[in-house]
Order: C-alpha cells, then structure tokens, then sequence
C-alpha cells in the first residue's frame, strides 16, 4: 500500500519507527520545496481573535520567492456567523490574499501550510487526513499552553506531523519530552508573533475607550472565558457575569471597561443554561456597549491591552499575554480548575479570587492596583520566561521568517 498522507503513515508505521519516516518525508518535500521557483504558502485562520497578525504573511509575501494565501477555515466549534464574516472583512481591508475553504483549495496545494488550530479533525474541508506527505506542516500556536490539558497542548495528530513547531516560551520543549509521542522533535522557541504588536510605542493610542485620558479613571478589560461545565473549568461568568456589568453601571466617574467576551463564550452560555439562547447573550453584549464607560470588543486587543490599567480574568492565555504590558491582573478562581507546570508558574505571579468573592474583586480595583506589591515577582518572571523579543534580538514575527527563509535556503 503506498502511504501518501501523513493521515495514513500515523496510522499505519508502528510509533518506534514513526519519526525516522517523518524526517525522511520531511527531508524529501523540503529538497523538492528548495528546487522550486516559486514556494506556495497557506496561513490557516479560523478565528479573528486567534489569528497570527498580518506581519508574518506580509513578510513571506514581499519576498518573489514565495506565493502566500491566507485560507479562512471554518471550525466545528466556533461561531460561524460570527467568526467567517469578520476574518473576511479583515483580510479585505488589510488587502491580505485569502480563500475560503469551501471544498475548492486543500492543504495539498501548497508546499507549507501554517496553521494556528491544532484541531485538524473539526476543520471544514480542512481536515487531518488531507494533508499530503508532499506538504511541509508548520504550527503556531493561538495562545498560551497553561490548562492542565497536555495530550491536547502537546500529543495531537497535529503535533506528530510537525516540521516546525513554534513555541511561545521557554520550556515548551521539556513539557513535550514528558508528554507528546515525538517529544521535542520540530519544536523551535520563537515567542508569539500575535503580542509583536506590543512592541510598537504607538500600540496603545490605537485604543478607543469610552472614557480615556483623566488620571481619576481606571480602565479595566473583563475576559471571561468559556469553559462554564468543560473540564477543566475556568469560567466563572455564570456567576459574576451580573455583578461586573451592574459594577462598571455604577462607577462610571471613575471606571472605563472593556468587556472581551472568549470567542466561544455566547454558544458556552446557551449550552449550560446562563442565557436561553444566543439573542439574550447578544443583549447581555449590548447592555455593556449601552453604558457611558464601557464596550465590548471581540476582535484585536493589542492596543486595549496596552492601554489599560488592569485586567479581570478567567481567560486562560491571556494570563501570560497580559504581562507582556507589565500591569496588574485578577484571576478569578473556582473550584475544578486545573493548570500544568507552565500554568501553576503564571497563577503564582497573578492576583488571584474567588469568581464569586465580589469584596476581593473591589480590593483589587481600590488597593492592589495602586500599590502592586507583585509587581516585581511578576517582572523578573517575565525576564526569564517570557521576554522573546530580548532573547532573540528581534520580534517573534522576524524569527520565524528568518528561520523558514533559513531552512529552505531561500
């Protein structure tokens, strides 16, 4: 039987010989790839909020060397409606190249294929078993690896077929030799092209809060996450989710808020009974973008979190992607929560509450965001975890070119 999807030889080659055969493929597409005069190149997004940043692409397509196409696909567990229409509107205004994945373009037509989701099983004609052995996979991460979920952080198909694996931290690679099949192989510590926007002086006056500028003024962002009955669980809005909104109602003079919803908040909601449908979640939305000091925003934060003064939490990546603007946050806590070795790390340089202690919520907001007593626990962990741009010398964004750019011999 002749094997030409990495779908089959996973399938097919017993593991003590699988990843002798996949550097042996590898090595073969890579040689074909170097031969060829122009290099074919897929961005894989399914999700505004997850996506990568337009740099990457745009670097890759400056170079003649490189054809470059951002594929829209369409995840299982992702609101449609939503999600597709905003990613088109994105790459229209930014003049990006994209197609949909409609049946009409597969991962076989190009040469490298980036992808930000690692779940190539809910992929609309995008999935696992339509990637050829002649296409060369890369993967970039959508957030943070802290849920005490390995075998999805480090053991998925997508993993085991991976000629580059970029990691957003140190440490990424010990975690993979205790928990993924293939161990480290593939994995390159890059740091997170979507936070390179940080870098950027200006990033923060792109923000438009409802009410900015006066020192008197905290300006907050409210993240909850999704997982209201998922395991493991971190949201906590079923509770809390009232008690924020009349709280930023009631302290207009001296709160600005941004409300930023996890992509999959609204359908959690319905599922597990908070809302009775996605309408009533919209007008939960829409009570928060009616009040004076506050508005919800679902796409790019950058400049939100840069400008802002705190953030409230049970968002599990945006625990380490809010300290990259070096300011204060609030987890909120519930019981079920689990984090790996990477997460409890992050926990201990965070405030922390119950998802249901309101006085604790209030003591941050009047007490611990003056005075910060983390603050320097918490920037020393950045220094020598996190801070790629002072590692490498460069963005994320850069690495990551440079490296391909370097790997092919272009």
């Amino acid at each position: 039987m002749e094997i030409e999807t990495y779908y089959d030889m996973y399938r097919l080659i017993k593991k003590e010989h699988y990843l002798d055969c996949l550097k042996e493929v590898q090595a073969k597409a890579l040689a074909r790839i170097r031969g060829q005069e122009k290099i074919r190149i897929a961005f894989q997004s399914s999700c505004l909020a997850e996506w990568v940043g337009d740099e990457l692409v745009c670097k890759f397509a400056a170079n003649e060397r490189f054809d470059v196409t951002v594929v829209i696909v369409w995840q299982a567990n992702t609101d449609f409606d939503k999600e597709i229409p905003a990613l088109i509107e994105h790459f229209e205004l930014s003049g990006l190249p994209y197609r949909l994945s409609d049946g009409s373009v597969k991962p076989g037509d190009f040469d490298i294929v980036f992808y930000t989701s690692p779940y190539m099983e809910i992929l609309s004609h995008w999935l696992d078993r339509d990637i050829p052995l002649s296409t060369l996979v890369c993967y970039i991460p959508y957030g943070f690896y802290l849920a005490d979920i390995q075998k999805m952080q480090f053991n998925l198909f997508a993993h085991h077929i991976c000629w580059k694996n970029f990691t957003l931290a140190k440490g990424y690679d010990i975690m993979a030799e205790r928990y993924s099949d293939v161990g480290k192989y593939g994995m390159v510590y890059s740091g997170y092209p979507k936070l390179d926007g940080l870098l950027d002086p200006a990033c923060a006056s792109r923000a438009s809060w409802k009410i900015a500028g006066e020192d008197s003024v905290k300006k907050i962002i409210f993240a909850p996450h999704h997982s209201i009955a998922e395991k493991p669980y971190y949201a906590t809005f079923a509770e809390n989710h009232r008690f924020f909104l009349e709280y930023a109602r009631q302290n207009q003079a001296n709160t600005s808020w941004v409300f930023k919803p996890h992509p999959m908040l609204g359908l959690s909601c319905v599922k597990n009974g908070v809302f009775s449908s996605l309408e009533e979640y919209d007008a939960y939305c829409r009570a928060w973008d009616a009040l004076p000091n506050a508005k919800v925003v679902t796409g790019e934060y950058l400049a939100y979190f840069a400008s802002s003064d705190a953030m409230i939490l049970d968002s599990v990546s945006f625990m380490a992607e809010y300290l990259y603007v070096h300011k204060p946050a609030l987890f909120l806590t519930r019981e079920g929560e689990r984090f790996n070795e990477f997460g409890e790390m992050i926990v201990s340089v965070l405030y922390h509450a119950e998802g249901t202690d309101y006085a604790s919520v209030e003591h941050f907001l009047d007490v611990l965001l003056e005075s910060d007593p983390l603050r320097e626990t918490r920037e020393n962990f950045f220094r020598q975890v996190l801070d790629y741009a002072d590692d490498h010398g460069k963005s994320a964004t850069q690495f990551i070119y440079d490296d391909i750019v370097h790997a092919i011999g272009v």
